[in-house]
C-alpha cells in the first residue's frame, strides 16, 4: 500500500492513516453557525512508488478489470473476496453527440455494477478495509442506492447492515433493502436528518461507516471511474465530464482521479467538470457561483441529489476550480425529457437522478458551443422506481 497520510481539506493538517480515520478531529464541527464544513480528510499517496507499481510504460500493470486494477492508487493492502465492481463500459452515443453539436459523446454506464449503480465502487473499498480490522457491522445514510449497495455486499459477506433512509424513500428501494436483510431505520425527516441519525448511531455502537461524505477512503473507490475513462480513451482526457451532485462525493472523486492521471503523466490536461443539481435543491450551485444561499424547501424526484447540506463540498469545490468546471441546475421536467432521450437515442435505461447529466449538458450547450468537443456522461445508476 502506498498511502503516506491523510490531509484535512479544511485546515491542511496531516494525520496518520488508520482504517477508522474519518474526519479531522480539529475540524469535526464548523467554526461558526454559518460554517457547516467539517474536516473531510483526503488520502495522500507516494505517487512515484505507486506509479512504478501501477504502470508498465503506459499500460496498467494488472490483468484485473475491476476497481482493484488500480490497487496502487487505493488505500488497501490487497483485494478482498467481494463481488466484482468497476470495469464498466464507456459507450459511444453518436446520435446524442450530433444533437448537441459535439465531436463525441460517451456514456460511462455504471448500471453494469452488481447493484446497478456506481456506489458499488465505494462499497468494495469499505468492505475491504473493514475486513482488515474484523468489522461485522456497517452503516450508512442513503436515499436508496448506497444503502442497497451496502446491504447487497453485507448479504454476500454475512455481515450486519444498518441503513438510515429519509422519510420520502421510495417503496421500491425499501423493498430491495428488505430483500437483502438490512436493518432499516426510516427517518422522520429528509436525507440530511437521516445522515445525522446514522452518524449518531454509528458512533454509539461502533459500526463501520459506509457514508462516503464521512469516510475518506470511499471516494478512492469512486475515483476509479476517472481512471477507467482515461484508460478507455487511450489516455486522451475528454473536454467535459458530467455527473449529478448530492453531497459532492462522486464528482469530487472523479476530479481527483483525473488529477492523478495528469500527475502520473498519463494525460496532458484535466477535463472540465460539470456538476448538476436540481433547481429546487441546489446548494452547491449557489455556493460555487457565490450566490446567496437560502433554505431549499422544494422536493424533487431526483432523490439522490436532494441534499441540502452537502458534506463533501470542500472536496468538490477544490476539483471544480482545478478543472475550471462549473455547476448548474435543471428542472425535473428537463430531467424527465433527458431520461427518455437516453433511452431512445442511446439505448440507456438511466434512473431519474442519473438522467440529470444529459439535461445539464443540454443546458450547457445552450450557453456555449460544444463544437469539436468530447464529453462523458456518468450514468451513476439504473434502478427505476416507476415507469417513464
Amino acid at each position: 500500500m502506498f498511502v503516506i497520510n491523510l490531509t484535512c481539506l479544511k485546515c491542511g493538517t496531516t494525520h496518520p492513516m488508520t482504517p477508522t480515520s474519518y474526519i479531522c478531529p480539529a475540524c469535526e464541527h464548523g467554526s461558526t453557525d454559518m460554517d457547516t464544513d467539517i474536516g473531510i480528510l483526503d488520502v495522500q499517496y507516494d505517487y512515484l512508488a505507486a506509479q512504478e507499481a501501477l504502470l508498465r510504460g503506459k499500460d496498467i500493470n494488472s490483468s484485473r478489470s475491476d476497481v482493484f486494477r488500480y490497487i496502487p492508487l487505493l488505500p488497501v493492502k490487497q483485494s478482498a473476496d467481494v463481488p466484482h465492481a468497476g470495469g464498466t463500459p464507456l459507450l459511444n452515443a453518436p446520435r446524442l453527440a450530433s444533437r448537441l453539436g459535439l465531436k463525441s459523446l460517451y456514456i460511462k454506464d455504471e448500471t453494469r455494477n452488481p447493484t446497478r449503480c456506481l456506489k458499488d465502487r465505494a462499497t468494495v473499498i469499505a468492505m475491504t478495509m473493514a475486513q482488515e480490522i474484523g468489522v461485522t457491522d456497517f452503516y450508512c445514510a442513503s436515499a436508496g442506492n448506497a444503502a442497497i449497495s451496502l446491504a447487497s455486499y453485507c448479504g454476500h459477506q454475512g455481515l450486519n447492515c444498518h441503513v438510515f433512509v429519509p422519510q420520502e424513500a421510495s417503496q421500491t428501494r425499501l423493498n430491495w433493502l428488505r430483500r437483502f436483510g438490512a436493518n432499516i431505520q426510516v427517518s422522520t425527516g429528509n436525507y440530511d436528518q437521516a445522515f445525522d441519525e446514522a452518524e449518531t448511531a454509528g458512533a454509539k455502537y461502533g459500526w463501520y461507516s459506509r457514508n462516503c461524505a464521512y469516510n475518506p477512503f470511499l471516494v478512492e473507490g469512486k475515483k476509479t471511474v476517472a481512471l477507467e475513462i482515461g484508460e478507455q480513451l487511450g489516455w486522451q482526457a475528454p473536454d467535459l465530464v458530467v455527473s449529478p451532485v448530492g453531497d459532492g462525493c462522486t464528482l469530487g472523486a472523479i476530479g481527483k482521479g483525473f488529477r492523478e492521471l495528469s500527475f502520473l503523466g498519463l494525460t496532458d490536461r484535466l477535463p472540465r467538470l460539470l456538476g448538476i443539481q436540481s433547481e429546487v435543491i441546489q446548494p452547491l450551485v449557489h455556493r460555487y457561483h457565490e450566490q446567496s444561499i437560502t433554505p431549499d424547501e422544494g422536493t424533487t424526484a431526483a432523490a439522490s441529489m436532494a441534499v441540502r447540506r452537502p458534506r463533501n463540498a470542500l472536496r468538490l469545490l477544490k476539483e471544480l476550480r482545478a478543472s475550471e468546471g462549473t455547476m448548474l441546475a435543471v428542472s425535473d421536467s428537463q430531467i424527465a425529457a433527458a431520461q427518455k432521450l437516453l433511452a431512445v437515442e442511446a439505448g440507456i435505461i438511466a434512473e431519474f437522478t442519473s438522467s440529470a447529466t444529459l439535461a445539464g449538458l443540454m443546458k450547457q450547450a445552450e450557453a456555449e458551443s460544444l463544437a469539436g468537443k468530447t464529453a462523458v456522461l456518468v450514468i451513476t445508476g439504473g434502478r427505476l422506481d416507476s415507469d417513464f
